[in-house]
């Protein structure tokens, strides 16, 4: 099965809406649990074929957002994903009731009940159009980050291809490209900011129209959170407040003087080291098959599976014109094959963003060879985002292959990014819920917010010197805040159970390995508390978990300071 091969064929969703209409009056008339079985079976088989065919389409829209061809197809997508959303709400309503609900849990997993009964007030007829007008707004922030260039060295470039000069080892090079990228995000800011503030009205007027008293309530039930709410998202983020920004704000000043500079500023940030950062020996190619020698070595299936994946065109890496921006790993349900879409760019940064993907498309494979469920393809987020996280500190012992003697230094390097990444993710969410319980705030009035919260969350920004950033646009650039609202605190929740697996490494890989493929067998079948209790992993929610992580990095730290200073000197 080749990507490339793959037949797409739009589907009908007016011929999908009927058939399963149909089938939800069989659904309703029944009298027999067996028989409700066999007509959930019946629509999952038609909600896979949809959602295969919108993956295909969707997957090529990105990897050229100048195709006209695919860039319709999105545009039905768009118009057709509110309906089709409809029918599944429809279909989740009618298992929620049905009178054999128990034998429902019994066959096909409790999970699948619960998660029928929070998609609940997500959608109905009434909000079919805002949804659309909803994507559509997504379609157009997308497709103007992914096309927009500016000069820089001769040449026009992406916002995607800029990052990578923000690796320089030259500090001057750095500073180009931080003031040519913030540049090109000026000029696009006002379009932004209106894409943004008409997302925030469709959002809103749908949350009221669906009964909820704001869009923070539909945005966690679109999430499917179960067994947490609103106020333990908060303690969350008090919990980051009180242990991981500090240790954030003394690591920051470390880097200020490992780099030897008077200030540290926003071309300086990704700089770990006065000599550079570690870079993959060789170009992209050769970091990709490295990689499958370190799964090779960890797992003779990893590194089939991987190689699978090369071979059959299921990743494209490689930045270009047109390509959208981020990574993600999606699936194809009927081919039962995940997909990894990503833009490596020869910086360190490309073997983080590998694994984290490959960790994601590791579990849907495990997982998916025997489900049929679409609710079972992935965990809610907040879980999810654990196979990949993890997958990035389980390489950590073969990157010699990758990296060589500065290995190392990518390791440190990488376990600063996850402390540094906590504070920020908090300040994402914090600044979404401010802005959706308060819809009404003039566009100056939420970036005067985001400056607060930055503030707050990561004091070492605030003398950064860019009008810019001092403008409060800083979380224009986030796609998740268009995307996948609420979506981001949840790399923030992963995190911390991924250093616990990362903690354990340490001493024992064998025992941290098999901790991940419990996990990763137990796919999106149970609910975020539950797989990380039924996998030995304590609650991110408790206050002694991030004792004791918090104790395990300092300590890991300062181990390896020495080190390090050696290979810096």
């Amino acid at each position: 099965m080749d990507f490339h091969n793959l037949n797409y064929k739009r589907p009908d969703i007016g011929e999908f809406e009927g058939k399963v209409l149909q089938l939800l009056e069989r659904f309703k008339a029944s009298d027999s649990h067996l028989e409700q079985f066999e007509i959930i079976d019946q629509i999952n088989f038609l909600r896979n074929d949809v959602l295969t065919m919108f993956t295909i389409a969707q997957i090529r829209s990105h990897l050229n957002t100048l195709d006209v061809a695919y860039q319709k197809e999105q545009q039905y997508i768009n118009e057709s994903w509110p309906i089709y959303e409809k029918i599944v709400a429809l279909f989740h309503e009618h298992v929620s009731y049905s009178p054999f609900k128990d034998e429902i849990k019994e066959k096909f997993g409790e999970q699948f009940v619960c998660l029928a009964e929070a998609s609940q007030n997500t959608v109905s007829s009434e909000v079919i159009a805002y949804l659309i007008t909803e994507n559509n707004l997504i379609s157009d922030y997308t497709k103007l980050l992914a096309t927009s260039t500016v000069e820089f060295s001769g040449e026009n470039r992406t916002l995607s291809q800029l990052d990578a000069f923000l690796y320089s080892a030259d500090r001057s090079i750095r500073k180009q490209a931080g003031e040519k990228k913030y540049e090109l995000l000026s000029q696009l800011e006002d379009k932004i900011d209106h894409i943004f503030d008409e997302l925030i009205k469709v959002r809103n007027t749908m949350a009221i129209k669906l009964g909820h008293n704001s869009f923070v309530e539909l945005g966690y039930a679109r999430l499917s959170r179960v067994g947490y709410d609103q106020a333990d998202v908060a303690d969350f983020r008090n919990l980051i407040l009180k242990y991981i920004v500090p240790i954030t704000e003394k690591a920051r000043e470390n880097q200020r003087i490992r780099l030897g500079l008077n200030k540290l500023t926003f071309y300086d940030e990704d700089i770990r080291f006065r000599t550079g950062n570690p870079t993959p020996k060789g170009d992209v190619e050769s970091m990709v098959s490295s990689f499958e020698e370190i799964l090779n070595e960890m797992s003779m299936e990893l590194g089939e599976f991987f190689h699978s994946l090369c071979t059959n065109h299921l990743l494209d890496l490689l930045p270009k014109e047109g390509k959208a921006r981020g990574a993600y790993a999606t699936y194809l349900c009927n081919e039962k094959t995940p997909y990894i879409f990503a833009n490596l760019n020869g910086t360190r940064k490309d073997v983080k963003v590998l694994s984290h993907e490959f960790g994601h498309a590791w579990q849907m494979y495990l997982f998916n060879q025997r489900n049929r469920i679409p609710e079972y393809i992935l965990p809610t987020k907040e879980a999810c985002e654990i196979h990949s996280i993890s997958m990035e500190f389980l390489v950590w012992p073969y990157l010699e292959k990758i990296f060589g003697e500065d290995a190392d230094k990518y390791r440190y390097a990488h376990l600063e990014d996850a402390i540094f990444s906590m504070p920020y993710r908090a300040a994402i969410d914090e600044f979404q819920h401010f802005i959706y319980q308060n819809p009404s705030l003039s566009i100056s009035e939420r970036k005067e917010k985001w400056i607060e919260i930055e503030c707050k969350y990561m004091p070492y920004k605030t003398e950064y010197e860019n009008t810019y950033l001092k403008r409060g646009a800083f979380w224009q650039q986030q796609a998740h805040i268009f995307t996948t609202p609420f979506y981001y605190i949840d790399y923030a929740l992963a995190q911390m159970c991924s250093l616990q697996i990362w903690s354990k490494a340490q001493t024992n890989e064998s025992m941290a390995w098999e901790k991940y493929m419990n996990l990763c067998k137990l796919g999106g079948s149970k609910s975020f508390l539950q797989l990380i209790e039924e996998s030995g992993i304590t609650s991110p929610f408790k206050e002694q978990g991030f004792n004791f992580i918090m104790g395990e990095i300092e300590k890991w730290f300062e181990l390896n300071e020495r080190m390090i200073e050696e290979l810096v000197d």
